[in-house]
């Protein structure tokens, strides 16, 4: 799947994945046969416990804008959020940036 940043005309990734069974929501990027852009549809929050590095995250409303940012979310942390809001998108450390995606920009999934 590709994840584009449709406001700034940038592709995240091109071989994005949705988290789609427990196991992979469950591990998210600890599952090594995860992609490194992983979609989630999950409520008030993700968490880092066991990972070995830090992670980007962004959560995004209903119509797939960016409410949310979380750059460096370190190892054995928690990201908690609204319950009204349900996807987030768990990336590499740096793809914020390197993407530059910014608060209220629109997201894409092809």
């Amino acid at each position: 799947m590709i994840i584009k940043n449709i406001s700034e005309n940038i592709i995240i990734s091109k071989n994005g994945a949705i988290a789609a069974t427990f196991l992979d929501r469950l591990l998210g990027l600890l599952n090594p046969h995860n992609p490194r852009y992983l979609v989630f549809h999950t409520r008030f929050g993700i968490h880092t416990f066991f990972m070995n590095k830090s992670i980007d995250v962004v959560l995004l409303d209903e119509q797939n804008k960016i409410v949310k940012i979380k750059k460096d979310l370190r190892p054995n942390r928690m990201f908690v959020y609204h319950p009204k809001y349900v996807t987030v998108i768990e990336m590499p450390k740096g793809s914020i940036k390197k993407c530059q995606i910014d608060i209220n920009d629109k997201i894409s999934f092809e």
